[in-house]
């Protein structure tokens, strides 16, 4: 019995399975360790004899089979943890559901104890219905050193997102919520993220806003792969034909009801198209065409040509009429006319009209000139665009030449540089480059916003006489956030950095799109 309850003491004597000091905590095992097996009924991907009720296919596809009548949700947390305090992680924790309850509000967390038989839902909390609290972003850890795990989950609390955790207890986990004040590095960066978040839709396997504020509705039969994958997504695909996501915070899908439109001063999103589609708009934030948008997508059907690597705004003032030269009023010395008529070309001493000896400065055009389209199937990168509208004034608009890729995942970040409440400056950052900065912007000015879409353009009217009509965007989107606060230099390369790893693109920036 002592070297159950206090097996640091037992300093002398026989030890039949193992050593209580171990140096590695796995390692430390006592005399009833080696009885604790896990059970083989219920594990990881277990899709064992769960009974007629036992549906894998329920839930889209990411539920699986656990004990008879219930069932795993894939989703969350699914691993070995150690909540009877016997120093070896064998006890299978998951979340978990009755086999007849098809929403969340039947589910809570159990975990199958080692060496038990029987029932494996006996340790857990209680369900959803019950007022326990839920989200994807979970996971075990033993937060008060007492040598069991607690199930732990970012939950927003008293207006701020943080890991809250329930402790397990003798008989089950503890119905109150504690904060875990040093979590895992990717837990520390997660709760980050959230903060000044409005709207997060991740599009990695559901079409969940992680905010919880958003609804979203899905058109021409797009849909996701609901199975989660801990390594790799390929985000969202629209098929450029019928396929777009309209969404917002109330039931009629208006925007800026719970999510404050004036008070967005960042979107982030990564986006790879497969072709560039006339004018696609990769989101579309407005009230119909020309009204109250705000939108980023490219300028036409993209361009061929030119220096692969070479990604540059527009011009230097893209926004402004401004010469880059000398203008207005220019130093002269000051002459009378009497000494200006004698020593001009119009010498009036000589009563003869010689050609003007005065010319008018020439100076280097004000605009640009217009990159043209390349041929159908060249365009290799397509020039990035960005609009904000007041009513039907559009007061920001944002060209980078040749910023978008083909067939290519990139990362683009729009956010205010500072906290202005009028006219913020904004940067325009792409796979964590500052590529331009526009000063004075203009902020989303509407209260409410009645048309808000992914993949899809306010001027793509289907009954549209315009040959050339704004078309369906074509690709995928992963990662779409909007946030209240401006988005600074370091967080947003965090952004880039975690959305790399979930798309498989490893650690370079150079293995994004150059």
């Amino acid at each position: 019995m002592l070297e159950i309850v206090a097996p640091k003491q037992m300093m002398e004597g026989f030890q039949a399975l193992g050593s209580p000091t171990a140096i590695i905590p796995e390692q430390r095992t006592n005399l009833l360790t080696g009885l604790m097996t896990r059970r083989g009924d219920v594990g990881p991907g277990y899709e064992g004899r769960g009974g007629s009720g036992a549906k894998p296919s329920d839930n889209q596809g990411v539920r699986g089979m656990d004990q008879q009548g219930f069932q795993q949700d894939r989703r969350y947390f699914a691993g070995y943890a150690d909540v009877q305090r016997y120093n070896i992680k064998n006890d299978f924790c998951r979340m978990v559901t009755a086999s007849d309850i098809t929403d969340n509000r039947g589910l809570f967390f159990a975990c199958a104890l080692a060496g038990t038989t029987g029932t494996a839902t006996g340790f857990r909390t209680e369900t959803v219905a019950d007022g326990f609290k839920i989200s994807r972003d979970d996971y075990m850890r033993d937060i008060i050193k007492d040598g069991r795990d607690a199930y732990c989950r970012i939950l927003l609390k008293d207006g701020v997102y943080q890991p809250l955790c329930r402790r397990a207890l003798d008989l089950r986990f503890s119905d109150k919520d504690e904060p875990d004040t040093d979590p895992p590095e990717e837990i520390k960066t997660l709760a980050d993220f959230y903060a000044g978040c409005e709207m997060w839709l991740r599009l990695r396997d559901d079409m969940v806003d992680y905010v919880d504020r958003a609804i979203v509705q899905l058109a021409g039969g797009i849909k996701i792969d609901p199975r989660p994958n801990p390594t790799v997504t390929n985000g969202l695909y629209f098929n450029g034909v019928d396929q777009f996501v309209r969404f917002g915070d109330t039931d009629d899908l208006s925007l800026g009801n719970r999510i404050k439109m004036r008070m967005v001063r960042a979107f982030s999103v990564w986006v790879k198209f497969d072709a560039f589609t006339n004018n696609a708009h990769i989101f579309d934030l407005g009230d119909g065409a020309g009204i109250n948008n705000v939108f980023l997508g490219i300028l036409g059907k993209g361009e061929g040509g030119g220096d692969e690597n070479t990604i540059r705004a527009d011009s230097k003032c893209p926004e402004t009429t401004v010469p880059t030269e000398k203008s207005g009023a220019q130093f002269c010395p000051e002459m009378s006319p009497q000494s200006l008529y004698e020593i001009s070309a119009a010498d009036v001493e000589h009563w003869e009209c010689k050609n003007p000896s005065v010319l008018a400065r020439k100076m280097a055009p004000i605009q640009t000139k217009e990159v043209k389209a390349a041929p159908t199937g060249l365009a290799n990168k397509a020039t990035l665009i960005y609009e904000v509208w007041d009513k039907k004034l559009r007061k920001v608009q944002i060209k980078v030449n040749r910023a978008i890729p083909l067939g290519k995942w990139t990362h683009i970040l729009i956010t205010a540089k500072n906290m202005d409440a009028m006219r913020p400056d904004l940067n325009v950052i792409i796979n964590g480059n500052l590529i331009y900065t526009n000063l004075n912007g203009y902020l989303p000015q509407a209260k409410v916003t009645s048309h808000n879409y992914l993949g899809k353009s306010n001027w793509a009217n289907d009954f549209s006489d315009y040959e050339l009509r704004d078309e369906l965007f074509q690709g995928s989107i992963f990662d779409f956030r909007m946030y209240s606060k401006a988005v600074s230099e370091t967080k947003g390369k965090r952004i880039l950095q975690w959305g790399m790893g979930k798309l498989g693109l490893g650690n370079s920036f150079d293995s994004v799109s150059g």
